[in-house]
């Protein structure tokens, strides 16, 4: 994606105009006339610079179930391998770190934003209707602005991934606080780890809830689909 970049002048090929008193605003307003000026204009020509540079990809996997995600992607006459039976392919999967919403809609859509992801190696199974989508074709770049999540244009800026931001659990200190007590007294390992955490984070070790999240992430228990972005980036 491009910044704006200081302005040059180029010649441009315009349409004749004029100013006419408009009544109806109590200003001039401008008249085309539908014919080209013989003269050419010198119009302010802004370049761009990067503001994201990422690696791209050699494909994307989208899962079956986003079937509209895949449809808009057809929509664009972006080429595509749909896959027949389940495939297990180690990818590299996005955390979201701190997405946000937006406060007001735009075009019907609450959109999203991210400035930051963390990337996770994983053997993950796509189901049938999964579409892999190669980059290395000649809609290639809008695949990478569609699917990339940090990029502006993309669905999920475009607020099409809502469940990535959802949680579907949450904890009761009742129940996590005995099961953390016997999970420091059984490892001591995972004991050194809190309480080196603890010694150098103020205020993790100030927020009980926090500490409590800290063991139930360590947990066979935790949703580990939070804030995971479920289309895939093969290397």
């Amino acid at each position: 994606e491009d910044g704006v970049s200081s302005a040059s002048t180029r010649p441009f090929k315009g349409i004749l105009y004029e100013m006419y008193d408009s009544p109806a605003s109590g200003r001039k307003e401008i008249r085309w006339l539908g014919r080209p000026d013989p003269e050419l204009w010198q119009m302010p020509f802004y370049g761009s610079m990067p503001t994201l540079t990422l690696t791209r990809p050699t494909a994307y996997w989208v899962p079956g179930y986003r079937t509209d995600i895949i449809e808009r992607l057809k929509t664009h006459g972006i080429a595509m391998e749909t896959v027949d039976a389940p495939r297990t392919v180690n990818l590299s999967m996005l955390r979201l770190v701190e997405p946000k919403l937006a406060t007001r809609t735009n075009e019907g859509h609450v959109q999203a934003s991210v400035m930051t992801v963390e990337v996770e190696k994983r053997d993950w199974t796509y189901p049938v209707g999964s579409v892999r989508v190669p980059t290395d074709q000649p809609l290639g770049d809008i695949v990478v602005l569609l699917l990339e999540p940090q990029s502006s244009e993309s669905f999920f800026a475009w607020g099409m991934f809502p469940e990535v931001m959802s949680r579907v659990e949450y904890i009761e200190a009742y129940a996590i606080a005995p099961l953390a007590d016997k999970m420091m007294a059984a490892d001591p390992a995972l004991k050194a780890e809190f309480e080196a955490r603890l010694a150098g984070d103020a205020a993790f070790a100030a927020d009980p809830q926090a500490r409590l999240a800290w063991f139930y992430e360590r947990t066979p228990f935790y949703d580990d689909h939070y804030l995971l972005y479920p289309v895939g980036r093969e290397d």
